[in-house]
This record gives structure tokens, C-alpha cells and sequence, in this order.
């Protein structure tokens, strides 16, 4: 997994511009139109303002979204490699859990350069979106009937989805080629990896000229579109991750070609880098402040009801990134269908951070929590109500009834072949994030996928506070690093952190990233957070599940550890899991022999 080679070659693909059977991604509310289907060329597209839309739409479904698709783990999740989720169906993940994923087996790969397969998996690839993006910039200029003010604002869209990519590249491999243009077949395809610092520095640049030319925010109509508020938002991620022990460190996370170059870390530690992850945090509530606290929490009075609308519901203003897709949901999809058959499973470790309600850790080893785990004898919840809302437990409602997750219920699959949720309740908990209820829930909503959420910039801010050692000192808006948690558990109505028993430094830190995922379950960022602390110990902690059983209409709960996959790339712990290796076939390309073969596929699938 070591990464030996200086030179990447970019998406080799034909400067043919193919529309077929590509619908017309709009924003907001008028979102699912279909064009007629037709080959064009370059100046076709470009030739009309409706076209050109069209080409950006094409960026914009670049992309990607949480759930599994074809060229991800195999249908899986990303969760399901961390300790929050398992695949408990005999497929999606199991190159990692085998220990046997490398840079050749890029069917097991939790992110792809360039996935083949479905036109679904190759659209939310960075190549597809990057090389769709330098299209758009070099010829938008070529349009008649756009201003030049719109012009310019799609272009500032089209450079921040580029930077967007970067910074998922930068998370998953460390520093990468920037590719400056649409490549044609017969250019030099071979790029030199930037370090880790000029690529953080190529993601601020298009953040910063961005957010000075793009809108704060978009009404309903366009939803969906890139802002300046965005820019902001991705810079704190991105400044967040690079301040992190991964990158910023006295010693590489692993030794090698890559980290000697630099490519893999910064090659030193510097407590400014979380000055700057504090200062991109601070920028976007101060912008966000100047334009009306136009983002916010969606906060209703109804916990339960906001935390699901902010993860779910369009045209929310806490969603600062989303992606849209060109289908409603469905039940019947193959995405969906993958989650129902176990790609997504929870685990009991997961199940088991969402404290109870008064903000006392669960445990199954007190009685009373044991005996009332999820709901009170009069049915009300008793756990942290993000709880019900991210996963189904036994005796919640579920779609016109009541789940069933015991042993012979409905819902359970051990030993049982009645489960409508085969094994996605194998470990005695349902994932409700994203599917939903399977039913009328769902049924003629758009889909849309929360990648940036507000609650992120809060705990950014409340992190790099507690690592300056500034965690109790308020800053300019009268807050420090516990308000900023707090103003996330409070929204769910959760006690605040108490000071004196979470103190600055590691309990605080522990907190932080405690509250990240149990916010943002199966929403990408227990992973990140996972590899950006070198927090394997998180891994490696002992995964169980759970087992209920009923008679006389009595429930009893059993903890087991037989989980039904063993992770042996957790018993066989090595660094190199913090970040995946590059494709071979990406490598491969720097030769010309590479760069033919792999022209002929992409012409193939544009």
C-alpha cells in the first residue's frame, strides 16, 4: 500500500461532450426535467445558456452521496469500516475486513478515482466531476446569451466542486496531481502529487476567490447550487483535517517515498495550523452573522423532528453542501435495497454512545438502564432523541407499525428467515438515517444528500479551541469551546457539557468527538475523524451486538461479541489503513501504454 510513484496520470478521456440519456439536473423545488437525448459536440452545448446549465448540472452530479453505490466498498457504506457500522451481508466491505485491499482491488476501495460500472457510480467519481468542471471554465466564455455576471458565478461554481474533490482526495490519499485543464488525448498526462500543503493551499485559494464572487446564499428555486457560504464551510473542514495529528505531526503515520516527499503529512508539527482550522470556523460565523445568520440549526421546538429535517428535508438552512441526484427516493432502488440487505448494519458499540436522555453514559451493565434501554413504560424515548432518529430500535414506530427486532419478530433475521430487513437487524438495531421508513416517508421526495452541515462548523470551531488551549476563553461572539458543543446537544435537547467533569484537553477532546458521531452517523465523518487522530485504538475495541428476545411478552437483552464477519485487518493493525492507496491503474497511467488503455475505456464511458 506503499504509494512508490511520483507521477499520476489524469483522466485521459476524448474532448467528445455526450449528453446521452443524461437528464437535466435542476435546483430547488424544479429538480427532475429530462432533455431530449441527443450527441453534441463542444460548441453545441455551448451555444445556448439552457446547454451550458445542462454541462453544469453534469459537474454538479459529480457529486457524491452516503449511500452505497457500485465502485464503493462494493455496494457498502463507509461507516461499516469504522466501529460504527458493520456489513453483515457476504460482500461490500470484506476486502478491508480480510485484510486484503490493495492498491489492485479497487472494487473494495472506500473512495474511487474513477469507478467504472454504473453510470450512477462513474458520475460521483472526482475525475468525472474534475474534468466536467474544466470543460464548463474553458468554454462557458463561448455562451451568447448568459451575462457576464452569470458567467462568472458559474464559474466560481464549477472551481469550488473542483476544490470540494480535492478536499476528498486530500482526506482519503494526502496530497494529489492538480490537474489545470480538460485534457485531451494527446497531452502529457504526467503530474507531479502536490504535498500536503500546497494542496490545503489550492483548496484555500478557490475558497477564498470563490466566496468573494459567489452568492451567501441561494432561494429555494436554486437549492442545491454552490455558495460563498460553502467555500467558507469547506475551508474550515478542510484546515480542520490538515491541523490534525494525521498531517500534523513530529513523525510520519507511515514511513516511505510519500511521506519523504511529503505527500502524506506536512512534515512537522506547528500549533498554528490550529489557529488557522479556528480562524476558517470564526470566518463563516462572522460572514454568516453579516448576512443575517442566514444558516442556522433547524430548531422547532420539536427535537426529534429538527434533528431528522436537518438531514433530511430539503431547502433546510442548517445543509451548507448537499448533492442531489436525479431519481426520488425509492425504496426498490439498488441503493436502498443494499442497506436493507445488510451493506449498512449498526453496531451495538454505536448503539451504545447515545446516552441517556439526562446525559448519564448507557450502559448494560446498570440495571436500570437495562431494564427501559430505549423507551419508559409509557412508551416515551429515554435515550438522546438523535438515537431514534439515526437507527430503528425494538418497540419504535416504523413505517405503520411497530419495529420488531427481536428473536422471531418480524424484523429479526437470526435464525429466521422473515426479516424485511434481512441483515441489517443481525446486530439487533435498523438504520433509519436515509431509508427512513421504506415507505411513505419517502415516497415522491427528491433525494438529497446533507454533505456539509452547520453542527460540523460548530465542532471545528469548539476543537480547535480545546487544541490552542483556549477551550473556557469566549471569543468574539461570546462563546467558548463548550458553548459550541452545547449549542448542538441543546438543539436535541441534551444537557450541556459540564466543565468540571469534562475538563479542557483530552476529556474535552474525547467529548468532541464523541458528539461528531453521534450527530453525523453514516454521514462520512467518523471516518475522517478516525484516520485524521491515528485513533485506531477506536478500531480496535472489542465490536458487539445485540440480541433480544421475547416471551410472555418480556424482553431480555443479551450483549454477544459473535459478530458475524471477522475484521482481520483490525487484528493485523497497520498504519497504511489511515490513508487508502492510489489505484494501480491510476499509476499505470504515467506510462503511455497505460494512458492508450485507459483512453479507450473512458471514451467508452463518457
Amino acid at each position: 500500500m506503499k504509494l512508490k510513484n511520483k507521477y499520476i496520470g489524469f483522466l485521459p478521456a476524448c474532448f467528445l461532450f455526450i449528453l446521452v440519456g443524461c437528464e437535466d439536473l435542476k435546483f430547488g423545488n424544479a429538480f427532475l426535467e429530462k432533455p431530449v437525448s441527443t450527441d453534441v459536440t463542444i460548441d453545441t452545448v455551448f451555444s445556448q445558456r439552457k446547454y451550458a446549465e445542462q454541462a453544469l448540472a453534469e459537474v454538479y452530479h459529480s457529486l457524491p452521496d452516503y449511500l452505497p453505490t457500485d465502485g464503493k466498498l462494493s455496494w457498502g457504506t463507509l461507516e461499516t469500516i469504522t466501529d460504527l457500522g458493520e456489513n453483515t451481508k457476504a460482500a461490500g466491505a470484506q476486502g478491508y475486513y480480510t485484510g486484503t485491499l490493495t492498491a489492485v482491488d479497487t472494487g473494495q476501495f472506500p473512495y474511487r478515482l474513477d469507478p467504472t460500472g454504473s453510470e450512477e457510480a462513474g458520475a460521483c467519481s472526482p475525475m468525472y466531476g474534475i474534468r466536467k468542471a474544466w470543460i464548463f471554465l474553458e468554454n462557458v466564455d463561448k455562451v451568447p446569451d448568459m451575462s457576464t455576471e452569470e458567467k462568472e458565478v458559474r464559474k466560481a461554481e464549477a472551481a469550488l466542486i473542483i476544490a470540494f474533490h480535492y478536499s476528498q482526495m486530500l482526506r482519503h490519499y494526502g496530497g494529489m496531481p492538480w490537474v489545470d485543464h480538460a485534457y485531451k488525448p494527446d497531452d502529457d498526462m504526467t503530474c507531479t502529487r502536490m504535498t500536503v500543503k500546497e494542496t490545503v493551499a489550492k483548496i484555500d485559494s478557490i475558497a477564498d476567490a470563490t466566496s468573494k464572487v459567489l452568492p451567501w446564499n441561494v432561494d429555494d428555486a436554486d437549492e442545491g447550487r454552490m455558495t460563498a457560504a460553502a467555500a467558507l464551510a469547506l475551508k474550515s473542514r478542510v484546515r480542520l483535517f490538515a491541523a490534525s495529528p494525521l498531517f500534523n505531526s513530529e513523525a510520519p503515520f507511515r514511513v516511505g517515498e510519500a511521506s519523504d516527499k511529503l505527500f502524506t503529512w506536512y512534515g512537522n508539527y506547528d500549533v498554528s495550523r490550529w489557529k488557522d482550522a479556528l480562524d476558517a470556523g470564526l470566518a463563516f460565523l462572522e460572514a454568516n452573522q453579516d448576512n443575517g445568520d442566514y444558516y442556522r440549526l433547524v430548531n422547532t421546538g420539536n427535537p426529534r423532528d429538527d434533528f431528522a429535517a436537518a438531514y433530511f428535508n430539503r431547502c433546510n438552512r442548517e445543509c451548507i453542501i448537499v448533492s442531489h441526484r436525479f431519481v426520488t427516493y425509492d425504496a426498490n432502488s439498488k441503493s436502498f435495497q443494499q442497506i436493507k440487505f445488510g451493506t449498512s448494519g449498526v453496531t451495538g458499540n454505536y448503539a451504545d454512545m447515545f446516552e441517556m436522555a439526562d446525559g448519564t453514559p448507557f450502559s448494560w451493565d446498570n440495571p436500570v438502564h437495562k431494564a427501559n434501554p430505549f423507551f419508559d413504560d409509557n412508551g416515551n424515548p429515554v435515550r438522546d432523541i438523535r438515537m431514534y432518529e439515526t437507527l430503528i430500535v425494538n418497540g419504535d414506530k416504523w413505517g405503520a407499525r411497530t419495529a420488531e427486532i427481536w428473536l422471531g419478530g418480524r424484523e429479526s433475521c437470526e435464525g429466521s428467515k422473515v426479516s424485511s430487513f434481512q441483515k441489517n437487524a443481525y446486530n439487533g438495531y435498523g438504520m433509519r438515517k436515509f431509508q427512513r421508513d421504506l415507505g411513505a416517508e419517502m415516497r415522491k421526495k427528491f433525494y438529497s444528500c446533507p454533505l456539509l452541515r452547520l453542527p460540523e462548523i460548530y465542532l471545528n470551531i469548539a476543537e480547535a479551541m480545546n487544541e490552542l488551549g483556549i477551550a473556557t476563553i469566549r471569543d468574539k461572539f461570546g462563546r467558548n469551546a463548550y458553548d459550541y458543543v452545547n449549542l448542538v446537544r441543546n438543539r436535541v435537547e441534551m444537557p450541556g457539557l459540564d466543565e468540571s467533569i469534562i475538563t479542557p484537553g483530552e476529556k474535552l477532546r474525547e467529548a468532541i468527538l464523541h458528539e461528531r458521531a453521534v450527530e453525523f452517523g453514516f454521514e462520512e465523518v467518523r471516518y475522517f475523524d478516525i484516520n485524521r487522530w491515528k485513533r485506531d485504538d477506536y478500531l480496535k475495541a472489542k465490536l458487539h451486538r445485540l440480541r433480544i428476545t421475547k416471551e410472555n411478552d418480556k424482553l431480555s437483552y443479551e450483549v454477544r461479541y459473535d459478530m458475524l464477519h471477522k475484521r482481520v485487518y483490525i487484528e493485523r493493525w497497520d498504519n497504511r489503513y489511515f490513508l487508502i492507496p492510489i489505484p494501480q491503474g491510476e499509476i499505470n497511467k504515467k506510462s503511455r501504454v497505460g494512458i492508450r488503455t485507459n483512453l479507450i475505456r473512458n471514451i467508452e464511458n463518457l
